[in-house]
């Protein structure tokens, strides 16, 4: 009995490395996955890290088109001009005249404040201001929103005193009228809302899901356009030998994806110089899971793959989708409930929000959540694909019986 579990153990370890080997020469010997992960995989973080390697906009010329020219609107002019984010170029006296400079490229931002905006503030009734943002960048609308909108709260303050002093409140009651509650305003991790420490922990996590899914669906779809499928297999794999195929397979994108996450998450952000409180074994701690997470996920979808364009149009279709469902462009809690539920098929959803907590916290702990979440993805996952590969290889000996 003891024998048997032996060799059984060295057939199972044998037909592993094999499997392995295997997966690694279909993946070398196919052009289109290789340039996938080569470019993709290589080229891409780099790309995005040099886009948006500053992250923000310091100084970006303005236009101001002030109707009113009385002591607010001059004053609110001055407080804006004096933002880091925003300078004003320009004092135009027409939108027609600002609208020309932008079309010129000349200023990337207009601020218009109407006739009455004055005249409003005295009588205590609503004053508007108006802002137009050339959005050929989103950092040029961040910054003109963020100047207009720091300048406008300080104002609304200054305002308030100034009313509630001709009204005879002074000092401690008039600061308690305007603030009741006192509050300080800390942005631990990212102090200068640089759009770079928000957007490309997400990127270079996106990545790596998104080319290993192309990457292997792309062949599965190869080999079932050729009536061959990965799932074939001899006598003595049977039953139970199901699960070696897809750990055999894993194994080789797991070599592959180890080395392509360790130069997107460690090497590119320190040639970038991006902020890293992280110590490089929390990240590597970080892939183990996040890499078998994407594996196994890519290995169980790409069983719907028989046709190797197919890769393509979901590429157009699932990117955009998956980049939605991390929370990272628009927040998780104002999701529908449904989207809330197909969010947590995608390993991205927790691996880059994890990314992101881990390179601003930079301790594991305060990923606990996301881990756990990861691993229950990956025996979801690895069950599912397991079946598959079972299942498929029942239909084809059906087929050819």
């Amino acid at each position: 009995m003891k024998q048997n579990r032996i060799s059984y153990a060295g057939r199972w370890f044998r037909d592993f490395l094999g499997i392995l080997a295997n997966e690694l020469k279909l993946i070398w010997s196919d052009g289109g996955v290789m340039l996938i992960f080569c470019f993709a995989g290589l080229i891409y973080p780099l790309l995005y890290s040099w886009m948006y390697g500053n992250g923000m906009v310091d100084e970006m010329p303005v236009a101001v088109v002030d109707l009113s020219q009385g002591e607010y609107s001059r004053r609110y002019v001055r407080e804006v001009d004096a933002c880091r984010e925003c300078r004003i170029a320009y004092d135009c006296v027409s939108m027609a005249e600002a609208e020309d400079l932008m079309a010129r490229q000349k200023i990337h931002g207009i601020i218009c404040i109407p006739a009455d905006f004055d005249r409003n503030i005295v009588r205590q009734d609503k004053a508007v201001i108006s802002t137009f943002a050339d959005m050929s960048s989103f950092l040029y609308y961040k910054s003109l929103m963020v100047a207009t909108n720091k300048v406008m709260l300080d104002e609304v303050h200054k305002i308030q005193a100034e009313h509630y002093a001709a009204a005879g409140f002074a000092g401690i009651d008039a600061a308690q009228l305007i603030t009741p509650v006192e509050y300080d305003e800390q942005l631990r991790y990212n102090p200068a809302m640089s759009y770079t420490l928000f957007f490309v922990p997400m990127v270079l996590m996106m990545i790596l899901q998104q080319v290993m899914f192309y990457g292997s669906a792309m062949l599965a779809g190869t080999l079932r356009e050729q009536h061959r499928s990965f799932a074939r297999l001899t006598d003595n794999l049977s039953g139970f030998g199901m699960g070696r195929v897809v750990l055999g397979r894993g194994a080789a994108y797991f070599l592959v994806f180890m080395g392509l996450g360790v130069y997107g998450t460690l090497l590119v952000p320190h040639l970038f110089h991006l902020p890293q409180a992280a110590d490089w074994t929390a990240v590597l701690v970080l892939l183990l899971f996040y890499v078998a997470d994407i594996i196994f996920f890519s290995f169980t979808w790409s069983t719907v793959i028989d046709r190797r364009e197919t890769v393509f149009v979901l590429f157009l279709f699932m990117s955009p989708i998956a980049v939605f469902l991390t929370g990272l462009t628009w927040p998780a809690s104002n999701f529908p409930p449904f989207w809330h539920w197909v969010s947590y098929l995608f390993p991205s959803t927790f691996g880059c929000k994890a990314f992101l907590t881990l390179s601003n916290a930079g301790t594991l702990s305060a990923i606990a959540p996301e881990i756990k979440a990861m691993t229950l993805q990956t025996v979801i996952y690895y069950l599912l694909a397991s079946l598959a590969v079972l299942f498929e290889n029942r239909w084809l000996d059906r087929k050819n019986s």
